[in-house]
């Protein structure tokens, strides 16, 4: 009997859980943790509170940044999530983003998502 094994497959974001940390506890993950990935924010919507909600449910990811601090309207955001693994494993990102006001009231989110972990 033989079984192919490249027929299986598996989502990933059954295994990666919201969870919580405190910023002493991120900074320092942050500052140890050696794989990183920088992904360029390409998208369409217009709204930054849209757009972190967007990668919170994308990501299942929690937000360590408290709501007030992400409150009003200054055209830029930056936010830290958190997430750990059924595995014990913990993944750490930073979003930076900003809508350009010069572009006008439809002009799209950009900028860059920082994620880290331990390994790939």
């Amino acid at each position: 009997n033989c079984v192919v094994l490249s027929d299986i497959h598996i989502d990933i974001m059954d295994y990666i859980q919201p969870a919580s940390c405190t910023d002493a506890e991120f900074r320092q993950m942050w500052a140890e943790f050696e794989w990183e990935n920088k992904v360029t924010v390409n998208t369409n919507i217009t709204d930054l509170n849209d757009y972190l909600l967007h990668i919170l449910k994308s990501t299942n990811m929690k937000c360590l940044t408290p709501e007030k601090a992400l409150s009003g309207i200054c055209g830029f955001m930056a936010a830290n999530l958190y997430a750990r693994s059924i595995f014990g494993e913990d993944a750490l990102a930073n979003v930076s983003i900003e809508k350009p006001i010069h572009m006008g009231p439809d002009a799209p989110v950009n900028g860059h998502i920082r994620i880290r972990a331990k390994s790939q």
